[in-house]
């Protein structure tokens, strides 16, 4: 068999699809928000990092209106009270919800889950332009289709580096250092097409299954929706990229199972 390239590049169009109808709305709220020219004063910004506000004060502060349903999920039900990040006890204590803080100094569980999945994000887009300047790929689609991800995987940090922000974190913004330095000897082999998607999708696999594996464990709920709506248009690129490598001439690659698993999920924490 020989790559699909039509199908690939349905299905990329279907991921853009899917990734603009759950990234944007959480995205533009938080730009709105916490970004720079945002109408809220101080206080209100200080209100929203103590998570003293819920879905109705959303709607209230500072004149801003969200109307997208998407946001109105992200950020939960009028009933919603529970602090944030911010308000979590230090490492080791328990979090509202009674979800553990992860052992980082300083840090709230929720910060390092999210510093752990943009520094994932900013791997991936290192790893793409690896691959894009490698002059390894040698099917259009699949260049394509690199680019296409990458691009994803970027606004995927910027989301999470938001949501670091609004946690009342100090986002990460590099490449993980231990997932890097796993991966070099991977990267430093690298010597055909085949190997290049092999590589990529290893890592939507490990990004995938990280945010799966986090899911529920946030003293913060809204924060789950953020994180799948990002873990849901990887395991997209995951499944395109196994189905592409089990068409390629030589590979012993499975069409990917309907269920996924989290044995390659990364530690909150690692690298970061």
């Amino acid at each position: 068999m020989t790559i699909p390239q039509d199908e690939l590049r349905r299905e990329a169009r279907d991921i853009q699809e899917e990734h603009e109808a759950s990234l944007s709305p959480m995205r533009d709220a938080l730009a709105r928000i916490f970004g720079e020219g945002s109408p809220l004063s101080t206080k209100d910004k200080s209100r929203l990092l103590l998570g003293r506000l819920n879905r109705r004060g959303l709607f209230k502060v500072g004149g801003i209106t969200v109307a997208s349903a998407a946001v109105l999920a992200a950020c939960g039900d009028d009933s919603t009270t529970g602090g944030s990040a911010a308000t979590t006890a230090a490492a080791g204590t328990t979090a509202p919800g009674g979800a553990r803080t992860t052992a980082v100094a300083g840090m709230s569980n929720d910060v390092v889950i999210l510093r752990t999945a943009s520094s994932i994000e900013e791997l991936a887009v290192a790893a793409y332009q690896t691959a894009i300047d490698s002059g390894l790929v040698t099917t259009a689609a699949v260049g394509d289709a690199a680019k296409l991800f990458q691009a994803q995987h970027k606004e995927h940090s910027g989301l999470f580096r938001g949501a670091t922000t609004a946690a009342g974190g100090e986002p990460f913004a590099e490449a993980n250092p231990a997932l890097l330095d796993a991966l070099k000897p991977t990267i430093d082999g690298l010597k055909d097409e085949m190997g290049i998607i092999a590589f990529a999708l290893e890592l939507e696999q490990v990004a995938a299954q990280t945010y799966q594996a986090n899911v529920g464990t946030f003293a913060d709920p809204t924060l789950n929706a953020a994180i799948m709506s990002v873990g849901g248009v990887e395991a997209r690129h995951a499944a395109v990229l196994a189905s592409v490598l089990a068409a390629m001439p030589g590979s012993d690659q499975l069409f990917p199972t309907a269920f996924q698993a989290t044995t390659k999920a990364a530690m909150p924490g690692t690298g970061v």
